[in-house]
């Protein structure tokens, strides 16, 4: 789908609700809601990538947790850009521990997991920031085998506060910097790609689609942001 915006990085909180900005993040929450069996499995993990660096993909990631909370859906965003993280900065939150610290821990669960999320100022959204010492060497943490222990503990942080279906969003690394995006793709539901006109070329594009694949990740749409 496509996602016209003078200014891409703005948060959807910063629009009407009857926006074509809010409405377009609402019907591409829509389309990844009606993409999981909420009866097979209630808590959802969901991939965002973009194929090269692009300073907009963070607001990207925001806006779907936002649009996801305000739909009614318990919501936690990872900040799993250990590389460039901005997440905690886009919602106002000061510096804290988060997935850095997370991954450094001798043994993992949902319940030390649960004292890193963060509020938001959006109801039924959390935020692991990408923790306290993030950096491109601390993005190898994410390659360790403790990777598919911290995602099952955050969806499990899920399924211990919430009745319904919930939903945790990572945002990653661009896809063709590192691996990263690809581990993490290859471990949740779904996964999908932002495509920045004027920053994304198709070849780049075409090269991200098929690493994505070679990892086995469930690449299930693009979304295409005209500037």
């Amino acid at each position: 789908m496509s996602i016209r915006s003078q200014d891409q990085v703005a948060l959807l909180t910063d629009y009407d609700a009857g926006s074509a900005f809010s409405e377009a993040y609402h019907t591409l929450y829509a389309n990844i809601r009606f993409s999981w069996d909420s009866e097979k499995n209630k808590q959802h993990t969901l991939l965002l990538s973009t194929p090269s660096t692009y300073a907009g993909q963070a607001a990207v990631a925001a806006n779907v947790g936002i649009a996801a909370a305000q739909s009614g859906t318990p919501t936690i965003l990872v900040d799993a850009d250990l590389r460039a993280p901005s997440l905690e900065q886009r919602f106002g939150l000061g510096k804290s521990a988060g997935l850095c610290d997370v991954l450094l821990q001798e043994l993992i669960s949902a319940q030390k997991v649960e004292q890193y999320l963060r509020k938001t100022f959006i109801a039924d959204l959390r935020l692991l920031s990408a923790g306290s010492s993030p950096t491109i060497e601390a993005a190898a943490l994410l390659l360790s085998e403790k990777l598919p222990e911290v995602i099952q503990s955050i969806r499990h942080c899920v399924s211990e506060t919430e009745a319904g279906p919930g939903l945790v969003i990572f945002n990653a690394p661009p896809v063709l910097v590192g691996p990263e995006a690809s581990l993490i793709g290859a471990l949740v539901e779904q996964a999908i790609l932002t495509i920045a006109k004027g920053h994304t070329t198709r070849a780049q594009a075409k090269q991200a689609q098929e690493q994505l694949q070679r990892a086995h990740a469930n690449l299930t749409g693009i979304v295409m942001l005209d500037i």
